[in-house]
């Protein structure tokens, strides 16, 4: 087995920083499950553990990659060639069986920035709030998660949200993909975007196909936190929108056309023109509702330096993906979803497709 068992392969992959790390050891292949949290790009999870392992790994046929994201498996990656092939019984029979959840994760604690911004004003041509988020996230079981942490102020002359300490937005994940190319994402607490409430998502993404289709729906109600006090309105604003995403063939751009209602029951559409690169996602897009037409600029990227402190049960690092979005009309709010605490299932199976993985590979 390429000059090392299975038990050297798990302490390798683990002291680089891989976690829930399961070597599955056949007569005739190699297959090796892994979690990393501290890239956006699963390819480049895939090309470290290469590279850890030794370089003859890169090029064995005979090994299969099987990356997770949130506890759960998301297909295999053939070595070599890194073909997508979706999980088989026997990968998921393997998992269900030896993974475990409490004590093969290290307590991560993720530094990310939190900006809002609104431009043109006379008075005050450049609103900004600013806060440091310091959270963390706890496995309670396969796919389910609770994040939690604290929001640091550091400057604010957009609102009232004031200056003190508070909680940041805390709420249970449960990722799921119960069978092949269906992901679903449910997620309940308090969100970004001063939103409570209930999130559903469910996504259809073959992982080797341009394609994918989504639906999205939640009802949530408006929140404010100042230091301990808190405030909230009832939770009545309901929101129901469908997709459909293509990814085009020409330099990595894909098309997404969403419908449906948004927040604030804002009826509408929206089209998004989406490019990925190797380090970033940059993406342009247009909306036209009952609210009004407007257009912007979004992306997406993972925070230097990444890894700060690691050791054996705990970690310290930024965040592995920094969004944010401009859009010009800040008056009223134009097909505007909110933020939970994990990307949207489009954003993060985007980074999953076959042509993605073997051109940032290949």
């Amino acid at each position: 087995m390429l000059g090392m068992n299975a038990q050297q392969l798990k302490e390798e992959l683990g002291q680089a920083g891989f976690e829930n790390v399961l070597i599955n050891d056949g007569e005739d292949s190699l297959k090796i499950l892994f979690e990393y949290r501290e890239f956006r790009q699963p390819a480049h999870s895939m090309r470290y553990a290469s590279l850890v392992l030794g370089r003859e790994m890169e090029e064995a046929n005979n090994v299969t990659y099987i990356p997770q994201y949130h506890n759960v498996p998301m297909g295999s990656y053939s070595g070599g060639t890194y073909q997508f092939n979706a999980l088989s019984p026997q990968h998921r029979d393997y998992f269900r069986e030896n993974n475990q959840v409490f004590k093969n994760y290290r307590w991560s604690f993720r530094l990310q920035p939190e900006i809002v911004s609104r431009f043109g004003y006379y008075e005050d041509p450049f609103e900004t709030k600013f806060n440091i988020i310091l959270d963390t996230r706890i496995y309670l079981a396969r796919g389910l998660s609770l994040q939690t942490g604290i929001t640091v102020p550091v400057s604010n002359n957009l609102d009232n949200h004031g200056m003190k300490l508070r909680a940041a937005p805390s709420m249970l994940h449960y990722f799921a993909q119960p069978v092949n190319s269906h992901f679903i994402s449910l997620s309940a607490g308090t969100f970004y975007n001063d939103r409570y409430g209930l999130d559903l998502e469910y996504r259809y993404a073959r992982l080797d196909s341009p394609w994918s289709f989504g639906l999205a729906g939640g009802v949530t109600g408006f929140y404010r936190l100042y230091g301990l006090e808190y405030y909230n309105e009832p939770m009545d604003d309901l929101y129901a929108v469908a997709d459909v995403e293509w990814r085009t063939g020409i330099e990595h751009t894909s098309l997404k056309l969403t419908a449906g209602q948004f927040l604030y029951e804002d009826k509408g559409v929206r089209l998004d023109l989406i490019k990925q690169f190797a380090a970033a996602e940059l993406g342009l897009f247009a909306a036209r509702t009952e609210n009004g037409t407007t257009g912007g600029f979004q992306f997406a990227f993972a925070l230097f330096p990444g890894k700060i402190l690691r050791g054996k049960k705990m970690e310290l690092r930024t965040t592995e993906e920094f969004r944010w979005e401009y859009t010009y009309n800040n008056e009223s709010p134009v097909a505007q979803q909110f933020r939970i605490g994990m990307p949207r299932l489009a954003d993060l199976l985007r980074n999953y497709n076959e042509a993605w993985i073997n051109k940032l590979i290949n």
